[in-house]
């Protein structure tokens, strides 16, 4: 029972009580007041009756007609003359029970009054004892009128103070539901603030939950920002601030091998040529400003986007990755333009090239593959004195216009929705002794007498803007999967998910008719989407937290520097992107950078996960830096 009934039966039990008790002392009251009353009236009336009866000089006939006369009034319950030997001359008595009250009344509260009595003469001798009781009904009827007058007052005193207490029991605990809100939150990995109530007690509750939260934030924004500076420390070049080759790399291999929407888009190298002359003609200061803008240039274009990432390979070498992007030659002109605008800035366009060279990247290429065609690209530009910019292709149906490819997909993914042919593949997400956390299901396309992989039409989907409706199959998908196997079940739900306004609120009617399939289902987004859209992402979370759902973030370790802004959002778990994972065990600075990340997750109550784990000594090491599970190919290559 909730503390407002509590609290409202409590003060009807007190009212009922003061009720009970006022009636009680009120009624006791009004019985013994009229008790008094009708003895006195007895009294009196006997006297006047004696009197009156002594003036008539005992006439037995008056006697007989004048009692008679006075009982017949109705006012008299008994009038009694009794001779001075105690035998009856006349009795009049009124034996009829008591019509003006309930029974139960007059049996709970009885008005016994001793009657009245006097002495009737005929000169100086004694005629007789006159013996007068007045009738109790009028008493009751007055006794009972009070009664009721007493429970009407009390009635619309109850209702009356009901209202009233109900108002000012809401005002007085309408804090204590924010306190108890914010506890919850707080139980569910939500570092809330509220604002403080005026009540002192609560005042001193809330400030004490206000000062953790805010202590968690405070934690979080100070972890995320050294875990950004132990970034840039490992990972980025020293003149030009932008990712260093060997990571970039990583990120590149992860890119290609990633099974979601970035795993198509471009690579642009585009190349300083003549930097020796340039440091012998104006120094190694001035070209490392020239650089150092460059390289700022580049990371601005980077910036705009998620996930692209801007790095420079060696000292004259640069290189962008724009995932999802397909027009190569329109981005390497924008590149290539925007270090052009740098040189002629400092008039150095004359002493130097910038050959620059673009290919779209696709699900399946190898690294090896792609900088092979990249080379011969930059080759070809350094060698071309008409544009500079070189663009190579894989050939076959990439090589088609963008808008023929879009055509394309439009159909295929059209008959795939209609004739269900989307599927989920499932593969273990570990704990460090083995045992299952859940079942990773990226989602798959059945074309003619093959699987696609997620990382193949995701792009399309996102271009189409068909995410939503995506999202929307595979949550359907999952729940009935989930219902059948009885296993935890991750799914990847794409930015449709945080756009769509009515998403939620869908996802709340599927989860709320799902019984336990519910509770297995585990939905995570990629951090980019998840920072870029926080606020949607946190009313999703809060939607699917209330039935049982686990909610996550995957491909995390891009943007640690904001890593303080989910101290609110109650996550369950994060995957640390495979770029970070790859050859860990081999790698000090991702270990300080990885160890330290698994510290911060831990302090708020996270399950930290890393992604396209491949080795054993990977997976080793990851235990030793306080990873709580696993996933990728060297994980499925166990369970296999």
């Amino acid at each position: 029972m909730s503390l407002f009934k509590q609290l409202w039966l409590a003060i009807i039990l007190l009212l009922t009580l003061v009720f009970g008790s006022t009636f009680v002392v009120s009624s006791l009251s009004a019985k013994r007041y009229l008790e008094q009353q009708l003895y006195m009236k007895n009294v009196d009336n006997a006297a006047a009756l004696a009197l009156s009866l002594t003036q008539q000089e005992a006439d037995p006939v008056l006697l007989e007609l004048t009692l008679a006369a006075q009982f017949d009034t109705g006012h008299y319950e008994l009038i009694e003359l009794v001779d001075p030997d105690g035998n009856p001359v006349i009795r009049r008595e009124d034996t009829r029970q008591v019509s003006d009250a309930p029974a139960w009344f007059v049996r709970l509260l009885p008005i016994e009054v001793e009657p009245g009595h006097a002495q009737v003469q005929q000169g100086w001798q004694q005629v007789g004892t006159l013996t007068l009781r007045s009738h109790s009904r009028f008493a009751y009827r007055e006794l009972w009128d009070s009664a009721q007058l007493l429970a009407l007052v009390f009635l619309v005193t109850l209702l009356i103070g009901g209202i009233l207490g109900s108002y000012l029991l809401r005002v007085i605990l309408r804090p204590l539901n924010a306190v108890v809100e914010q506890a919850e939150a707080i139980g569910q990995r939500r570092f809330v603030t509220i604002p403080e109530p005026r009540t002192l007690e609560f005042r001193r509750l809330v400030s004490a939950m206000n000062a953790l939260s805010q202590r968690i934030k405070t934690v979080l924004q100070r972890e995320g920002a050294q875990l950004e500076q132990m970034q840039r420390a490992s990972h980025r070049d020293a003149v030009t601030g932008l990712t260093n080759r060997e990571p970039f790399m990583h990120t590149l291999v992860a890119t290609l091998e990633s099974d979601d929407v970035n795993a198509t888009g471009t690579v642009v190298l585009i190349r300083i040529g003549g930097l020796g002359p340039l440091n012998q003609r104006y120094g190694h200061d001035v070209v490392d400003g020239l650089l150092r803008d460059a390289g700022k240039a580049l990371d601005a274009l980077a910036r705009q986007h998620s996930r692209w990432s801007a790095s420079r390979l060696n000292g004259s070498d640069f290189a962008l990755l724009a995932p999802r992007n397909l027009e190569p030659e329109q981005l390497a002109r924008q590149v290539r333009a925007a270090f052009r605008e740098v040189i002629a800035s400092r008039n150095m366009l004359e002493d130097c090239t910038l050959p620059c060279a673009a290919t779209v990247y696709n699900h399946g290429d190898t690294q090896a593959t792609l900088l092979t065609r990249l080379d011969g690209a930059l080759l070809a530009a350094n060698s071309s004195e008409s544009t500079g910019v070189s663009i190579t292709r894989a050939g076959d149906i990439r090589a088609m216009p963008v808008r023929d490819q879009m055509d394309h997909w439009q159909t295929v993914l059209d008959r795939a929705f209609a004739e269900q042919g989307f599927s989920l593949a499932t593969y273990p997400v570990q704990d460090m002794d083995k045992r299952l956390l859940h079942l990773e299901a990226p989602v798959r396309l059945q074309q003619a007498d093959k699987q696609l992989p997620a990382g193949v039409f995701l792009p399309w989907i996102n271009r189409l803007e068909l995410s939503s409706e995506l999202d929307k199959y595979v949550v359907d998908l999952a729940l009935r999967i989930a219902a059948v196997q009885q296993q935890p079940l991750a799914i990847n739900l794409s930015v449709g998910a945080l756009v769509e306004p009515s998403f939620p609120l869908w996802l709340s009617d599927r989860l709320a008719t799902a019984g336990t399939a519910a509770g297995n289902l585990w939905l995570e987004l990629p951090e980019s989407m998840a920072f870029r859209h926080l606020q949607a992402f946190k009313r999703l979370a809060a939607s699917a937290r209330r039935f049982g759902c686990k909610v996550g973030i995957e491909h995390v370790g891009h943007q640690l520097a904001d890593i303080g802004q989910l101290h609110d959002v109650g996550l369950d778990y994060l995957k640390v992107d495979a770029a970070f994972v790859r050859d860990v065990d081999t790698n000090a600075g991702n270990q300080a950078l990885l160890r330290t990340l698994c510290t911060v997750g831990h302090a708020i109550g996270v399950i930290v996960i890393a992604e396209g784990v491949r080795t054993a000594a990977e997976q080793q090491q990851l235990a030793q830096l306080g990873f709580d599970g696993v996933t990728g190919p060297g994980v499925r290559d166990d369970e296999q």
